[in-house]
């Protein structure tokens, strides 16, 4: 197929999603697999799976589960590493509509809980590299009948526990042609639930439906000239929105074929593109900022790369990458996990993020907000005032027939929270989504902040609270934590900085807090700053958190004790103004 045809294909089902269609995840695979079986899906190290072999697999999956009385609605959840085994047994359930748990292999204890259990899964697949991380939380598993805990064991000769089965053996007599569920599947259908931190507020379970994950997939490829001899390379987590809902979507609305790797490695990355021939990566920008600073080669230009999408990436590094590397295109995305709206910066414009149109369809508007009253800004008839370019604003996300906002599992108060109605005309419904960005010429949008209490940094979005609630609950000297984000020179996002409040007398133990924020968070979400402040109340933090922000981590304007984490030592250090500086020039690594 040319380009033309492609692009046609792909607006062709865009349009049509506006209405309910018999189209899902298996439809797809099951198509590509009809029309090109022989060709290479999924690439895994020396592994090359076709799609007739991908399909088939899944078709075990969707045999087996049928078999045991799975069907439409049921809830199973996924704790797995990224490998092909992933996406077989994802895409299998989806053959029976039945809603995958996308769980979050960072998360540890209670939180790890609290992520399955919230799905009310009827079972859990363990991949057999978590089934150690499952055991260290299974008394706080609470599944639905039947409950069965199902272990990936792969090639591994491993012993199972009482309770728990060996998938593999389940599966290995199961058929392999096309179950007749995947015909009854609809573009309205629930595909998965996946974990986010939102903007605000603790964690929370996100509803994603068919529809929104082939619009992803379907715009993705549209712009990015994805077609059947395309070659994707994701090192990002399935668990989060890049991972599953962009690249893999991506990758079936194209008939192209995706390397998967477990994690990001700087020193394979080339190599890998090179070998397998990789036409476009997806990246987060701290990614990215790891390729620009390689020294430079004679050969890097010599590379089969054409397309990067970054997201929370800056403008310049896009600029290097593309001049440095010979990428055909480099552009920016903004978005969110339960976001709706897809906001791309097609044009490759330095410094944006994104546009309110796509391809002739608005996505959304900027509208003015009044950050002291947290509210938005509205005219003498009750509507949002919209900014114009130039101003900075709040971006809202227009929920229409093909952007629908599913809300979040078992908390419907929360999801009516992220409503805005009555914005450009009276009954009209967006979803808020929390951040702030300027508004340009044509458009186009350039992320300012995010409102709420939530962070991004090391690609990762940090919930403020959860953090502030694992310190609170430090038995110590501690009276209150407050936590928040603060910009590092040179570094994408923003790193967390705790602002705590000692007891009268109280000496603090600062190994005993580092061995209690380890055990209970991961790396990114550890407090990389800490401020020893005075008595601040709980109620006017709000007001008081966009000073301590601008104040930062500077010790000239800072006058209270400050500290940073040493990742060599494994402990917070006084932060001294030459300390500050070696930061800023990027001599501590953070």
């Amino acid at each position: 197929m040319n380009h033309n045809h492609f692009e046609a294909m792909h607006l062709k089902i865009i349009e049509s999603l506006k209405k309910p269609q018999a189209l899902s995840l298996s439809w797809q695979l099951e198509n590509w697999a009809a029309q090109q079986g022989e060709k290479t899906a999924l690439i895994y190290g020396d592994r090359y799976i076709s799609y007739e072999q991908f399909n088939q697999m899944a078709n075990r999956y969707a045999h087996f589960f049928q078999q045991e009385g799975f069907k439409k609605g049921d809830v199973v959840s996924l704790l797995m590493d990224n490998r092909p085994e992933y996406l077989m047994a994802a895409s299998g359930l989806n053959k029976l509509g039945v809603v995958v748990n996308l769980v979050n292999t960072v998360i540890r204890g209670e939180r790890l809980a609290h992520a399955i259990n919230v799905s009310e899964s009827r079972a859990i697949i363990v991949g057999h590299e978590f089934l150690e991380l499952y055991q260290s939380i299974s008394n706080g598993i609470r599944l639905r009948t039947p409950g069965r805990i199902l272990v990936e064991t792969g090639e591994q000769n491993i012993s199972l526990p009482l309770a728990v089965e060996d998938l593999n053996q389940l599966l290995s007599g199961c058929p392999t042609h096309n179950p007749e569920s995947t015909g009854k599947s609809s573009s309205e259908d629930i595909i998965i639930y996946m974990e986010t931190a939102g903007s605000s507020g603790l964690r929370k379970t996100v509803v994603l439906s068919q529809k929104r994950w082939l619009l992803m997939g379907q715009q993705f490829a549209l712009l990015t000239n994805m077609n059947q001899h395309s070659i994707i390379y994701l090192v990002i987590p399935f668990y989060y929105n890049m991972g599953f809902n962009i690249c893999f979507s991506s990758m079936l609305a194209a008939g192209a074929s995706m390397v998967i790797k477990p994690r990001f490695s700087l020193s394979n990355f080339w190599p890998d593109i090179r070998r397998y021939k990789v036409t476009h990566f997806m990246a987060v920008g701290e990614m990215l900022r790891f390729i620009c600073n390689q020294p430079e080669e004679a050969d890097d230009g010599d590379n089969p790369l054409e397309y990067i999408i970054g997201v929370n990436t800056r403008g310049d590094l896009l600029q290097q990458l593309q001049q440095r590397f010979g990428i055909k295109k480099v552009v920016e995305a903004y978005g969110t996990s339960e976001g709706i709206g897809t906001y791309i910066n097609e044009d490759e414009i330095p410094g944006m993020c994104g546009n309110l149109n796509l391809r002739g369809m608005r996505q959304g508007e900027v509208v003015k907000y009044d950050y002291d009253s947290d509210s938005i800004i509205r005219d003498d008839k009750g509507l949002a005032v919209v900014c114009k370019p130039g101003e900075i604003g709040l971006v809202l996300s227009e929920i229409n027939a093909n952007n629908q906002f599913w809300g979040y599992v078992n908390d419907s108060e929360m999801s009516e929270a992220r409503i805005i109605r009555d914005v450009l005309q009276k009954g009209d419904e967006y979803f808020n989504t929390g951040d702030l960005v300027k508004l340009h010429e044509g458009d186009y949008i350039s992320f300012v902040d995010r409102l709420g209490d939530t962070y991004r940094w090391k690609s990762k979005t940090v919930s403020a609270n959860q953090v502030a609630d694992v310190i609170n609950k430090f038995f110590g000297s501690i009276e209150e934590a407050f936590v928040y984000g603060v910009k590092v020179p040179g570094m994408e996002g923003n790193c967390g900085m705790a602002a705590l409040q000692l007891l009268d007398d109280a000496p603090l133990d600062w190994d005993k807090l580092v061995d209690h924020i380890n055990r209970r968070m991961p790396d990114h979400a550890r407090p990389v700053f800490i401020r020893i402040c005075a008595h601040v109340e709980p109620r006017l933090f709000r007001k008081k958190r966009r000073q301590l922000q601008e104040e930062g981590f500077n010790p000239t304007v800072v006058k209270d004790p400050l500290y940073y984490f040493d990742l060599k030592r494994n402990a917070y250090l006084t932060l001294t103004p030459e300390k500050y500086q070696d930061i800023k020039d990027g001599k501590i690594r953070l």
